[in-house]
């Protein structure tokens, strides 16, 4: 499975309305789209330089890179096998 629009369309709904800080959402993702890479982090972690594939209230989306033998965060969809799901802290 890759990411596609219409993945990141049906993963920023999931992550909608304050789940994407709900425990365990990364968990529950992975559960519901095996084979794909979710990771959860701070987008204070993220590099500037990068923009993320979605957004949305609370949370960014981050494409991962996993066709080569190091997973790495990019903006191109193409060869992405997960999501990175930055959240953001409104007091930063």
């Amino acid at each position: 499975m890759s990411v596609t629009p219409e993945l990141l369309a049906t993963v920023s709904a999931a992550l909608a309305n304050g789940n994407a800080q709900r425990p365990g959402v990364d968990v529950a993702l992975r559960e519901t789209f095996p084979g794909l890479v979710f990771t959860l982090c701070n987008d204070n972690d993220i590099p500037s330089r990068l923009k993320p594939v979605a957004e949305g209230e609370g949370f960014a989306l981050y494409a991962i890179n996993t066709s080569s033998h190091c997973a790495a965060l990019t903006a191109n969809l193409e060869g992405a096998g997960g999501l990175a799901i930055a959240l953001i802290d409104d007091e930063d």
